[in-house]
């Protein structure tokens, strides 16, 4: 292990080589699109099918930053002093802020404040995740660059939807619960027909969904490979140095 490296876990914070670069990665890239998302969310009128998207979205990222939470303090060599470091970043960025704007408890607790406060602490936390990676290995560049794009292109591709199905009386997609779990099983290629779109710009979204579906999983099962490839190098080298 580098100096670097046992600096960062000397600081309570798990090192960049114990940390899986991929989920690292893709949390960082969570969370930009999130704030990207709950920015745009302050410019829409509420209750509408698109904050409720919007919202479901949120969730979503904040449960992967909680598990990136867990993830951390269980591998972390000094617990205490990552709860009091980065540990208090990690937590505070899984608190869904779009699903708290609309409580009466946050809003009299000057809901905008600690609205902002959530914002800075997202990109705190994904810009930290992103440089950390990408200063140990220049590949990951490939890798943040594979997530971006696939994740504001499925986005994009739900909030388009939903926008295109809004236009036809006849469109059997009417609400974000609608649209999302549509497209889950269009880029899984499942394809059940309970929902489906019938207006042109509909289909062609989802035509690039599934393109963008199939390429995603494809990554995924890489970066999979990878990680169990290189697990097994670190045991067969840790087991040639003990012979």
């Amino acid at each position: 292990m580098s100096d670097k490296d046992s600096r960062l876990v000397d600081e309570g914070t798990p090192s960049t080589r114990d940390h899986p670069h991929s989920f690292n990665l893709f949390v960082a890239v969570s969370g930009i699109i999130s704030l990207t998302l709950l920015a745009w969310r302050l410019t829409l009128t509420p209750n509408s099918p698109t904050v409720q998207l919007i919202d479901m979205f949120d969730l979503g990222v904040c449960a992967i930053f909680f598990c990136d939470f867990l993830y951390n303090l269980y591998h972390a060599k000094n617990k205490f002093k990552y709860i009091f470091t980065w540990g208090i970043v990690d937590l505070l960025a899984s608190i869904p802020a779009a699903q708290f704007g609309t409580s009466k408890v946050i809003h009299t607790m000057h809901w905008p404040h600690l609205f902002r406060i959530v914002q800075g602490v997202r990109a705190i936390k994904s810009i930290h995740a992103i440089i950390r990676a990408v200063r140990v290995d220049r590949r990951s560049t490939m890798v943040v660059t594979g997530f971006l794009i696939a994740e504001i292109t499925i986005v994009g591709c739900c909030f388009a939807v939903l926008y295109f199905e809004s236009q036809d009386p006849n469109a059997n997609i009417k609400s974000a619960a609608d649209v999302l779990w549509w497209s889950v099983v269009t880029m899984s290629t499942v394809g059940y027909g309970d929902f489906y779109p019938v207006t042109v710009g509909g289909r062609f979204m989802a035509v690039l969904l599934m393109f963008v579906g199939i390429g995603l999983f494809a990554m995924m099962a890489a970066l999979f490979a990878d990680t169990l490839r290189s697990a097994a190098a670190d045991v067969s080298a840790k087991v040639n140095k003990k012979l």
